[in-house]
């Protein structure tokens, strides 16, 4: 009899969690981001969107299992995405805005904050969400 391969490995810095785990987690930082960048907290804000899609891209990693090619962190993750033409280019741009993005605002903002780069994070989230989703039987 053969062991099953386990899905998870809590001391491995990708495996730690598995697809679906990952996609939650990328979730809970985009909920995060948006609640910073929303109340103008630009450095928090960029921060968990980033991660956010890293996170998010991290779910991808472990469902082909590779490892390979996306870097480690997740700013290497969006850097080689915002180049991968094989990713949609609106996935691309995301990517770029995301990794090119300041984290300080350059103006100060009165009112609610800009939540666009929570968006781009989405963008990606909801990329992955796709590209991970079992097929649909007709």
């Amino acid at each position: 009899m053969v062991a099953p391969v386990p899905t998870t490995d809590p001391a491995h810095w990708l495996y730690r969690l598995d697809a679906d785990g990952w996609l939650q987690a990328a979730r809970g930082e985009l909920a995060a981001a948006e609640r910073a960048l929303g109340s103008r907290q630009q450095r928090a804000g960029v921060t968990q969107a980033r991660r956010a899609a890293g996170m998010a891209w991290n779910a991808v990693l472990v469902a082909t299992r590779d490892e390979t090619g996306y870097g480690r962190s997740y700013m290497d993750h969006l850097q080689v995405l915002a180049r991968d033409a094989s990713a949609p280019a609106l996935v691309q741009q995301s990517a770029r805005a995301l990794v090119e993005a300041p984290l300080a605002a350059e103006v100060i903002q009165l009112g609610r904050g800009d939540t666009t780069l929570a968006g781009h994070a989405a963008i990606i989230v909801a990329h992955v969400a796709e590209r991970l989703a079992p097929p649909a039987h007709a």
